[in-house]
């Protein structure tokens, strides 16, 4: 096949010495993608790039009939084969799920990669734990309203908490987690912040944290528990949860459709094939 006709939306894969599968990646043009990797220059381009160069021993590429699936393929091979000099989507299970317990007026929250824990399971999530220690911080402060920072138990500090946190909270506001995490409403961050509203902080510190928490929760359910639901809708799927990797080939079409506009994205669940040809 003539470079010049290889024009489309391409997956191109970069092999070294051993047959070992070096880099994953996508192209429009595959002409000017082999072109930039002629002319890579230690003053214009990162030591990785030059690397990758300088060990690549033959090229591959599928040429798909649209983007979709040239996107859902390349993350197929990122968590199967992990090539080396990719960073991005090769390990999905990395992916967080919050478990939501309730028993009687206590709130047992857990962040987990265990399917199998009691409860409900929300999720998955991709960059969850900072999230959820904010989210933590702020539930304390409602079922200890007159606590200051020192009174918090210290891992609710740290983008690492401890894994499970329980809360003595209203059932009103009990409720309002689930909601949450299921991407059906974002009343728990408007109930935090007319109760963190009614707290006095001792400090501006304080005050900072506390401020900072109930954006990131905000922005967290955006970016996680809506777009879970969507992908549940999407997919007809009924459970509170999904795979990581479902996950991830989501939240990849995702962005490809907020690029082309909305374009349907309904591909993201059908396995993608592609023509393969090689370049030695």
């Amino acid at each position: 096949m003539a470079l010049q006709r290889a024009q489309g939306w391409l997956e191109l894969h970069l092999f070294d010495e051993a047959e070992a599968l070096l880099y994953v990646g996508q192209s429009t043009n595959l002409r000017d993608r082999l072109n930039s990797y002629r002319h890579v220059h230690p003053d214009r381009d990162s030591k990785k790039t030059i690397r990758l160069v300088h060990l690549v021993r033959r090229i591959e590429w599928e040429v798909f009939d649209s983007a979709v699936r040239a996107v859902l393929r390349e993350n197929e091979l990122l968590r199967t084969l992990r090539p080396r000099f990719n960073r991005m989507n090769v390990y999905p299970k990395a992916c967080f799920f919050v478990g939501v317990e309730r028993d009687g007026g206590l709130l047992r929250l857990t962040l987990t990669r265990d399917t199998t824990m009691s409860g409900k399971l929300f999720g998955a999530f991709k960059g969850a734990a900072w999230p959820f220690a904010s989210l933590c911080r702020l539930l304390f402060i409602a079922s200890h309203r007159d606590a200051d920072l020192g009174h918090f138990p210290s891992r609710l500090l740290t983008s690492a908490p401890l894994r499970t946190q329980s809360f003595g909270l209203e059932e009103s506001v009990a409720s309002l987690v689930e909601d949450y995490f299921a991407g059906e409403s974002v009343s728990l961050v408007e109930a935090l912040t007319a109760v963190c509203s009614k707290v006095e902080m001792r400090t501006p510190f304080e005050q900072n944290l506390m401020l900072a928490d109930l954006i990131a929760s905000e922005e967290f359910f955006e970016r996680a528990p809506r777009k879970v639901r969507r992908l549940k809708q999407r997919a007809g799927l009924g459970s509170n949860w999904v795979e990581p990797e479902a996950l991830v080939d989501f939240l990849a079409v995702d962005r490809l459709a907020d690029k082309r506009n909305g374009e349907q994205s309904s591909e993201a669940f059908h396995k993608p094939r592609g023509e393969l040809y090689a370049l030695a």
